[in-house]
């Protein structure tokens, strides 16, 4: 019987668009010498604001400057809740025709409105032209506050690495980490707060400014009591997104922050806590992330499933860590939340900018994606380094239309519209409610009557009957869950077997190269290990398939259909990789049900410098009735 439902709604929550002033010479001295001329342009707007738009709530944008910026200027939207698409729809378009008649009135009295990080060459102080986009969510109790704070800084050096911002102008782009982060004096990382309740905070503050030498909160990377400077009180304002060139980016991040308090609030009602993350380990992978943005390595204890919510608050940590990289620690986070940005009702469109370019980077293809704005900077300056110059950067921000468009998926369909289009119909069925449900039963454990976990087998290792009659038609995992079931695993042939089989269940192209390459080095060589078959079951190709009739073909089937699994292998000519897998697309699935799983897709230098490449396919038969079935057609 039902008794309950819950769903985490969104509450409100403000963004401060930040953008600096500049002078209009490219000369950096010349800048240097005006800089009381930018900051008197700053504080003239700031007392006669032009009349900005009207939000859909009816209440108008706000022009507000900073005590610590006197060059640097935020378009604040208030207080406002982006629950459905038109309306986030209606909010990005009066936040890019406020940033343009900024623009405008910047223009006019003799300065420009540039992006945060433009700095061109010469002497002078970069971090004068650096801000921040200030993402403020609204939290309704004292317990909401500390798991917004402690959910954050777990988050942080992801979130970093994502949002981080570089220099550039027209003489040259810097790639890789946050260039405002890396000169801030004013900022450091945020420390694990056990308490908001006012009959502790006094001790907290305490005890941070005694073993922390932490003297205010206010100076974390999230501020849990709100930015003074936005009027923001009572709300907690997430302080480490650099400021983005374009309103769409922004909006993304924006649904991006909103995600993360809905599962605070899911964690409230759950009354689970979030883990207390080694400081020490934290603050490495920021530094990391400042430094080197996506293309950073970050160090992740290893710890049990069950997600950020179920450990303790203290205590010390004994698991060993393990190297993962950034981009993938950026996509862990992007799925865990694809629960709430469903909620959100966010569409492929919304969320392209956030996952596409990442999903996409090393996969088949061995290509690389514009991921963030760093990437897309970097892109344009290749093109053409006249787009990032003064006069060209400060046109882009008065035109709304300008500011609206996602640029980095436009960017890649420009390089790669084929894989841009199937990665967009990826995550439009990662977004489909009706698979979620589906993969929600896939992830979830339920326990029998024994107090056993399916899947788990009996007390020798191996799996039950309930499980085998359960693995024919049971729950699929996608190639995340895979990975994350094998690893660590013992190497049991059996449980291998109806692993791949679940997997083999997933509506989704069964191809695990991507995944494998997220993972760090020598995790993946374990998994690529643990999945292929014994010797016997491998069987060495010479050139592409044309039939599954043919000799080697027939005999991989038959040994997958005895055994559960067989390994294709292919060594040849780098030149002769697209052609395997042309020829595997075009056979289709093998006879008898079996399904086959693309391993590894890899090229090398061999011998006298030749380029060589590697491709490795696994069969897997299916279980129980249908495994007699493809063992019966193989032999026939």
């Amino acid at each position: 019987m039902l008794v309950a439902l819950y769903r985490s709604g969104p509450l409100r929550q403000r963004l401060a668009k930040g953008y600096t002033v500049t002078g209009r010479s490219g000369d950096r001295d010349r800048d240097r010498d005006h800089l009381q001329t930018q900051a008197s342009i700053t504080a003239h707007l700031l007392s006669r604001p032009p009349r900005l738009p009207v939000l859909p709530t009816g209440s108008s944008l706000v022009l507000r400057g900073g005590r610590r910026s006197p060059t640097t200027l935020w378009i604040d939207t208030g207080r406002v809740v982006l629950h459905d698409t038109g309306t986030r729809s209606a909010v990005a378009a009066a936040l890019a025709e406020a940033v343009a008649v900024v623009a405008e009135q910047v223009d006019r009295a003799g300065g420009l409105l540039m992006p945060s990080g433009w700095s061109p060459g010469g002497a002078g102080d970069p971090a004068l032209g650096l801000c921040a986009d200030l993402h403020s969510v609204e939290v309704v109790s004292d317990v909401q506050r500390e798991l917004t704070c402690n959910l954050v800084r777990e988050y942080s050096p992801a979130l970093i690495a994502l949002t981080g911002r570089q220099l550039h102008s027209a003489d040259g782009v810097s790639t890789r980490g946050s260039a405002r982060l890396s000169r801030a004096t004013d900022q450091v990382a945020t420390r694990y707060i056990a308490s908001f309740s006012p009959q502790h905070l006094d001790r907290v503050r305490a005890g941070l400014r005694r073993s922390e030498r932490l003297a205010r909160l206010e100076a974390m990377d999230v501020n849990p009591l709100g930015e003074p400077d936005l009027d923001a009180h009572d709300d907690v304002t997430l302080r480490l997104f650099d400021a983005q060139l374009s309103v769409s980016s922004a909006m993304a991040h924006a649904l991006l922050a909103q995600a993360i308090s809905m599962r605070v609030r899911d964690l409230e009602r759950e009354g689970r806590r979030v883990r207390s993350a080694s400081q020490p380990m934290l603050e490495r992978n920021r530094s990391q992330a400042v430094a080197h943005g996506l293309a950073a390595e970050f160090d992740a204890e290893q710890r049990p499933q069950g997600g950020r919510g179920g450990g303790r608050p203290t205590g010390s940590r004994t698991a060993r860590s393990r190297p993962i990289p950034a981009d993938r620690a950026v996509l862990d986070m992007l799925r865990e939340l694809l629960p709430y940005f469903r909620q959100l009702d966010a569409t492929a469109d919304e969320l392209a900018q956030l996952f596409l370019g990442l999903e996409l980077t090393g996969g088949p293809t061995g290509a690389s994606f514009v991921r963030n704005e760093n990437d897309l900077l970097a892109l344009w300056h290749e093109q053409d380094p006249g787009l990032l110059s003064a006069d060209r950067l400060s046109r882009c921000l008065r035109s709304p239309e300008w500011l609206t468009t996602d640029h980095l998926s436009a960017a890649n369909r420009e390089r790669a519209a084929g894989s841009t289009a199937a990665g967009r119909m990826w995550l439009v069925g990662r977004l489909d409610p009706v698979r979620a449900r589906q993969e929600e039963r896939g992830g979830t454990a339920r326990h029998d009557r024994g107090g056993r976990v399916p899947g788990q087998g009996n007390r020798n290792g191996r799996p039950s009957s309930a499980d085998r009659k359960r693995a024919a038609s049971g729950p699929a995992l996608s190639d995340e869950q895979l990975l994350d079931t094998l690893s660590g695993a013992t190497t049991d042939t059996d449980a291998v077997v109806e692993a791949l089989r679940a997997y083999c269940r997933s509506a989704g192209a069964l191809d695990l190269t991507r995944s494998l390459r997220n993972r760090g080095r020598e995790e993946a060589k374990a998994l690529r290990q643990m999945l292929r078959p014994r010797p016997a079951q491998r069987v060495t190709c010479q050139a592409p398939l044309s039939s599954w009739d043919e000799p080697v073909a027939e005999r991989a089937v038959r040994s997958a259909a005895e055994t559960g699994r067989a390994l294709l292998r292919w060594d040849l000519p780098d030149a002769e990789r697209p052609r395997v897998r042309a020829g595997l697309r075009a056979l289709g699935r093998p006879p008898g049900d079996v399904r086959y799983v693309l391993l590894t897709d890899t090229a090398y230098t061999g011998k006298a410098n030749e380029r060589r490449g590697t491709v490795e396919v696994l069969l897997v038969a299916p279980a129980g009735e249908d495994h007699r079935k493809a063992a019966e057609e193989a032999a026939s």
